[in-house]
Formats: C-alpha cells, sequence, structure tokens
C-alpha cells in the first residue's frame, strides 16, 4: 500500500510539473509574439519602405529587461537591436540601437524624438491595446527561438 501511495504521488507532481511547464511555455510564446508585434507596428509607422522584420534573438537581461536582436527586409545588413526596459511595464516603447548608415536611412524621422512611439500609434489608430500588450513570464530562461 505504502508503495501505491509513494506512486501516486510521483505521478500527481509529475503531472504537475508538466502543466506548469506548459503554461510557463504558452505564456513566453505569447509575450514574445506580442513585443514583435509592437516592433512590427513601431516599423510600419516609422521606415519608409518596410516590408518585414526577423527577430533572431529574445533575451532577458540582468536588470530584469529585454534584448531583442534581428533584422529588417530580409536584408541581414540592417539590423535593430531593440531594448525592453523593465521600468516600461516589460513592453517594448522604441527603445532601438541600429547602425546610421544601413537602417538608419530607412526612418521617416531622422530624430529619434519625433518618431511615434508605439503607444503613440496605438491611440492614433485606436487599435485594441490589450492586443499589443503582454505580462512577461515569471521566469524567462533564454534559449533558440522556434
Amino acid at each position: 500500500m505504502k508503495k501505491y501511495i509513494k506512486l501516486l504521488i510521483i505521478v500527481i507532481i509529475t503531472c504537475l510539473i508538466i502543466v506548469g511547464y506548459l503554461l510557463h511555455k504558452s505564456k513566453k510564446e505569447h509575450y514574445i509574439e506580442t513585443q514583435e508585434k509592437r516592433i512590427d507596428l513601431y516599423f510600419k509607422y516609422n521606415l519608409n519602405n518596410y516590408h518585414s522584420m526577423k527577430v533572431t534573438s529574445f533575451k532577458k537581461n540582468p536588470m530584469g529587461g529585454y534584448f531583442i536582436k534581428g533584422f529588417v527586409n530580409n536584408k541581414k545588413n540592417y539590423k535593430f537591436d531593440a531594448v525592453i526596459i523593465s521600468d516600461t511595464n516589460k513592453q517594448f516603447k522604441g527603445d532601438l540601437g541600429y547602425k546610421e548608415d544601413e537602417i538608419g536611412e530607412l526612418f521617416r524621422e531622422k530624430n529619434a524624438n519625433d518618431r511615434l512611439t508605439v503607444d503613440e500609434i496605438i491611440e492614433k489608430e485606436h487599435l485594441d491595446k490589450s492586443e499589443y500588450e503582454a505580462e512577461p513570464p515569471l521566469f524567462f530562461f533564454s534559449g533558440p527561438l522556434e
């Protein structure tokens, strides 16, 4: 009887771990997809001749924010580094790093202060804000993007 109870406890714990992992993975994927939508929206409104974006890396930094690397228009030399700062509700706002002589040439406004932020675009276009915001997962283990 004791073996049966131990086995039952092990099975229950295993099931709970699997369910927890699947919920966590789903939340992480939703967060990444939502932030990619925010970056895509930012590029649509702030770049000339923008067609597409590819995210190649999405990692959590030690300060609680996130680093996102990718490129636009299927041109690997049009690289960007996006940053999500931990004190901005963990949503992409428009903080980018890029080479001025490559992707910088595509910006409609050369001065970063004149560009629309994602929140301004959402408000201007009357988009559903809930489609462009997501809570990050409790634990974010950086790994390959699937």
